[in-house]
């Protein structure tokens, strides 16, 4: 029972558990819907942002840049507060070298046979293939993407992506690897730009360095292949894989271990206050409640206008006049929708929209053009400006100045 608790202090298991479950929520997303929509993706055909229910066009420009906001500013926020734990614990970087070292330690280890360098080799082969389709099912949801695949009409744009991820993660996972984060990676020296004496580092214990035993269980134990005695330095992942190897040695002897996570305090003393990290907190709280305000009072339908090219104004012997437009509909709801366009009636005169105005069928999510043209009569002497308005089950949608030109 000892032994058991000692062994439960152990941040491996915390560590792949946080792997698998971001790995395993990167594959299913694009998998998931809600409203019979994706959870998340990224429509080029439509210019359309697919959001945990909402549509974001190209339109809506703002609510895209304030999700790239929240993006930059939680970048900054995270790394502030927990320095690098997001390499050794949440990027795929790492994850697809821990991978990697998982299926080189079972087959062959140092001195693979050759069955076993060709099974590595197809085994970066169907990981490199997971990723690159993972990536692609952010543009194109999957149904669609295989049955696209299946006919060979993937097209250009998403052919050459799958192709050119295919290639590099598999360069990176048989060539590459751990190199990547220690010369190419820029994420360490922006850590180090961003750090704070309050930040979350994974350090060795100075005031107890008589303590070590220098037998190197640490230095053998990262990933990275560095000495966490020399103090912080940029190739550190804090990973914590030298905290598990030096507490597993020193329980051995009845001490525990000499290297800790800390927020820059001693052992003992209070966690210090990071006020930039909270400063950029409430900026990441403002962004997030006007994104969440923005998506909550988006237009369930848009309705746009323009006057026909070339068509002029008719006029009729019973006194009536016609002008012509080209009316553009977009549902942004997540479900089908019924619409129907009208005109406010105007006092005096007689309205009438002709065209295919009634039971307009949208999908969610999808425009429409429509062609039609305003009756009124009697004819005014002069323009004046009526109101077209888009309506659904009795609701109006959307309105829009209708107006009507007398020459």
């Amino acid at each position: 029972m000892r032994q058991g608790n000692k062994r439960s202090g152990r941040l491996a298991p915390w560590r792949k558990g946080v792997q698998w479950l971001a790995s395993l929520l990167l594959l299913a997303i694009p998998f998931l819907q809600i409203g019979g929509q994706s959870l998340l993706r990224l429509d080029a055909g439509s210019r359309t942002l697919l959001f945990f229910g909402a549509s974001l066009r190209i339109e809506e420009f703002y609510l895209f840049l304030i999700v790239v906001l929240i993006l930059v500013f939680g970048f900054l926020f995270v790394t502030m507060l927990f320095g690098r734990v997001w390499c050794g614990w949440l990027c795929p970087q790492t994850t697809l070298c821990d991978l990697a070292d998982w299926m080189n330690a079972r087959l062959g280890g140092l001195k693979p046979a050759r069955w076993q360098r060709g099974a590595r080799h197809l085994s970066y082969l169907a990981l490199s293939a997971l990723v690159a389709c993972n990536l692609v099912w952010y543009f194109i949801a999957p149904p669609q993407f295989f049955q696209r695949l299946i006919a060979g009409g993937i097209g250009p744009v998403a052919g050459i992506t799958l192709i050119t991820v295919f290639l590099l993660v598999y360069l990176d996972l048989a060539l590459v690897r751990r190199s990547f984060c220690k010369s190419v990676c820029p994420y360490g020296r922006i850590q180090l730009m961003t750090m704070e004496r309050g930040t979350l580092t994974l350090e060795f214990d100075p005031a107890r360095k008589d303590a070590c035993l220098r037998c190197g269980a640490c230095v053998r134990s990262c990933p990275m292949g560095i000495d966490i005695r020399d103090g912080l330095q940029v190739e550190c992942i804090n990973c914590g894989r030298c905290l598990d190897a030096c507490r597993e040695v020193m329980e051995k002897r009845g001490c525990s271990g000499l290297i800790r996570y800390s927020f820059g305090n001693a052992p003992g003393e209070p966690v210090r206050l990071n006020r930039k990290a909270l400063l950029l907190g409430a900026v990441l709280l403002l962004l997030a409640l006007a994104l969440a305000a923005g998506v909550a009072g988006r237009k369930e339908a848009t309705l746009k206008l323009q006057r026909s090219a070339g068509a002029e104004v008719k006029r009729f012997p019973d006194g009536s006049l016609v002008n012509f437009y080209t009316v553009y509909l977009e549902n942004r709801a997540t479900r089908a929708g019924c619409f129907s366009l009208e005109v406010a009636p105007l006092p005096g005169r007689q309205m009438e929209l002709i065209g295919p105005v009634q039971g307009l069928q949208l999908a969610a999510n999808q425009n429409r053009k429509v062609d039609l043209a305003l009756k009124v009569k009697p004819a005014p002497a002069r323009a004046l400006n009526a109101e077209l308005r888009l309506v659904s089950q009795g609701r109006v949608l959307a309105a829009t100045p209708l107006p009507v030109a007398v020459e």
